[in-house]
């Protein structure tokens, strides 16, 4: 286990660098200033850029990774799968049992507080704890890390998913905490998926969809 928080630092650390500041920041402000705080910097570029790369954290582009990994390896597209799988369905199942009265921004703000939405996007109003689109950039771009082993591609693939979550703030259809959890789900979900795949000697793993029909 140590080896995969060594072997990954370029991801790690400046992901550790945003729990940390993150906390901070939920520790001492409401999310209801937050939300507002983010909701006031906004612009015509901005708007473009977060409404196309919100689709990065959304479940298509997990399934759509998972296959083309296939044709590499059949290891690496389980462990994208695997980790995207179970960390949406510990999201949802949070989503839709313990926080199921957690309304999404535009809801909240209802009555109180014109908020700035970006046009052209419908904005859910309910289950809005924890993040799905957050989990998934999580997930998806921490488990990539894993396999590329390079640092630059890892920070990257870091910053990526830090935009992806910072769309779902940008866009309205989440508060910071939402983020902020789903993607612990994500990367815990990730490394506990990641140790135990890659423990496990199984030939059909070494494979993929080239070799298998090249042996058909």
């Amino acid at each position: 286990m140590k080896a995969i928080f060594k072997n990954n630092i370029s991801f790690l650390l400046p992901y550790l660098i945003f729990i940390v500041l993150g906390a901070l920041l939920l520790a001492v402000d409401t999310k209801t200033e937050m939300h507002l705080g983010f909701n006031s910097y906004h612009n015509s570029f901005f708007d473009s850029f977060f409404y196309y790369i919100t689709y990065l954290g959304d479940g298509v582009m997990a399934v759509l990774t998972v296959i083309i990994l296939s044709a590499i390896k059949y290891r690496y597209a389980v462990i994208v799968g695997l980790s995207n799988l179970i960390s949406a369905i510990i999201t949802q199942t949070l989503k839709q049992t313990l926080f199921s009265d957690s309304v999404r921004p535009k809801k909240f703000f209802e009555g109180i507080h014109d908020l700035y939405f970006v046009p052209g996007v419908n904005n859910h109003l309910y289950y809005s704890f924890p993040s799905g689109h957050s989990t998934c950039a999580f997930a998806l771009f921490f488990s990539l890390a894993l396999l590329v082993k390079n640092k630059t591609l890892e920070l990257l693939f870091f910053i990526t998913a830090i935009l992806v979550g910072y769309s779902r703030i940008y866009l309205s259809q989440h508060f910071f905490e939402d983020v902020y959890a789903g993607s612990l789900i994500g990367i815990f979900t990730t490394i506990i998926v990641y140790y135990f795949i890659q423990k496990r000697e199984i030939k059909w793993l070494e494979q993929s969809l080239i070799t298998s029909f090249k042996n058909i």
